[in-house]
């Protein structure tokens, strides 16, 4: 039976399966199928065609990349008429098809873990896990001197903690990485994350005949699997990686249409603070582009001064319209939308317990979703205490570092910078207590450390092999004269 099983998974078949599974048609298939499903609401054939696709990859892949696209987008297929609260699946086929649907994906994963024993690496310890398990410890103790400590507190820490363990530790241990093309599949699969948004959007517009004077867009710019802030934040996540594709390809400056786009989605999701991030942002990598990019360069530069020429046209020719969009966003009873208040409130409460804080759970509720402070560093501040915001500071101290532990490359700068782009917009935002933004950051912080360790690698192999070579180089001018002493001697004892 084994010996069957390993011709099959070893078979052409099998290679072509592979192949497909690590390529970028795999991530376009899962995301038109993300596309699809949440346009007409089909959540639960979502469910059926993730579980249709995984199961072959779970048998024939050892490499784990082919979990990047579910881990990422498999979230964007539930709608607003298909979330949890809703009861959508609180009928017994449902229930049922959700129940078997699961039970084959864990019996396809252990047979994974099993068959090509991925379980001895999964959690082998890396270069962030001490850090990313003490920041999770500190949020499950915050609060524990004070009586706004719950076990619901713990129980959030600890889906945090493991939104960014688990992702993080599968990319180091068990990806194989390719260098450029492992994260141009990874910049790619942020893209189709950007049009699945561009289609909600889209559809949120036209349920609401794209009416934005009697309603405002923020009331019904809900997606389902995010409101219209933390939607905007995947795009924002997604920039810096889209002006990797443009700085790889030779023809890349027609990405710039995909730039484009990813701005105008933030500016339709009234976001503010996405805006706050993406607008200069973009601005300072175009620029930087201008003089960084290698291949066609001059094609670039002149769809960048065509583009600059017509967004100053457009401002210049609609000014009143324009200054009236750009400052509409930040229109909504005050500027920070009730976060100055919040933070006023999480430092008071602080103040009384600075050690462990006030918890996680400190905030009043909306319904029974969590409530952030909206600032990653005050909320393990202000939710953790001392403890929480050193337990952070120094997971953000080993980040940087390994950024900078040996040579950049151009895949490490722009994914520090898809990093840096998320914990900037969660200065303003839930980013960094939201699960499915987590999982990004983890997966980011995954490839920084498989390419800084492939880096050293290389920078060390090619010292070795510079350092032999002079070895041999001296060994060899050794050697003469040690014959030519030889040939005195002899000719001496003559």
């Amino acid at each position: 039976m084994g010996e069957k099983l390993n011709r099959v998974i070893t078979s052409k078949f099998g290679d072509k399966l592979r192949s497909f599974y690590t390529s970028v048609w795999y991530m376009i298939v899962f995301g038109l199928i993300c596309a699809i499903c949440h346009l007409f609401d089909l959540t639960i054939l979502a469910c059926v065609l993730f579980t249709v696709l995984l199961v072959p990859a779970f048998i024939f892949c050892k490499n784990l990349l082919m979990l990047v696209p579910f881990m990422t987008m498999c979230s964007f297929s539930i709608t607003e008429s298909t979330n949890v609260e809703t009861g959508y699946y609180n009928t017994p086929v449902r229930i049922a098809t959700l129940i078997t649907l699961l039970v084959i994906l864990i019996a396809a994963l252990l047979f994974n873990l099993i068959y090509y024993k991925t379980i001895k690496v999964l959690f082998k310890k890396a270069y962030l896990t001490a850090s990313l398990c003490l920041a999770t410890s500190a949020l499950m103790l915050g609060g524990i001197t004070e009586s706004t400590f719950t076990l619901m507190g713990v129980a959030t820490a600890i889906a945090i903690g493991l939104c960014m363990f688990l992702p993080y530790s599968a990319v180091v241990n068990c990806v194989e990485y390719e260098g450029e093309k492992t994260i141009k599949l990874f910049a790619w699969t942020l893209v189709t994350v950007t049009v699945i948004i561009g289609v909600a959007v889209l559809k949120s517009y036209y349920l609401h005949d794209f009416d934005t004077t009697t309603v405002h867009p923020k009331e019904y710019l809900r997606f389902g699997f995010a409101i219209s802030n933390s939607a905007a934040a995947y795009v924002v996540i997604a920039l810096p990686l889209t002006f990797y594709l443009v700085y790889k390809y030779k023809h890349g400056f027609l990405l710039m249409a995909v730039v484009a786009l990813e701005i105008f989605i933030i500016v339709m999701n009234y976001s503010r603070s996405s805006l706050v991030v993406a607008l200069p942002g973009t601005l300072i990598v175009t620029i930087a582009l201008m003089f960084k990019k290698k291949r066609g360069r001059l094609a670039y530069n002149i769809t960048c001064g065509i583009l600059f020429a017509v967004t100053i046209a457009i401002v210049v020719s609609l000014r009143e319209k324009t200054y009236d969009a750009l400052i509409e966003p930040f229109h909504g009873g005050s500027f920070d939308s009730g976060r100055f208040k919040i933070w006023k409130q999480g430092f008071e409460a602080w103040q009384g317990s600075p050690v462990f804080g006030v918890g996680l759970w400190f905030l009043p509720t909306q319904g029974h979703a969590y409530t952030s402070f909206h600032c990653t560093p005050l909320t393990y501040l202000y939710c953790a205490g001392v403890v929480g915001a050193a337990a952070y500071l120094y997971h953000r101290y080993k980040s940087v570092r390994l950024v900078f532990s040996t040579k950049l490359t151009s895949e490490r700068v722009f994914l520090a910078l898809s990093i840096l782009a998320m914990l900037l917009n969660a200065l303003l935002d839930v980013g960094m207590t939201s699960a499915p933004h987590l999982i990004f950051y983890a997966i980011m912080l995954g490839y920084i450390e498989l390419d800084a360790v492939k880096t050293r690698s290389a920078v060390l192999a090619a010292a070795q092999q510079v350092a032999a070579e002079q070895g041999a180089q001296d060994s060899s001018n050794e050697t003469v004269p040690a014959s030519s002493q030889t040939e005195v001697n002899s000719t001496a004892s003559e």
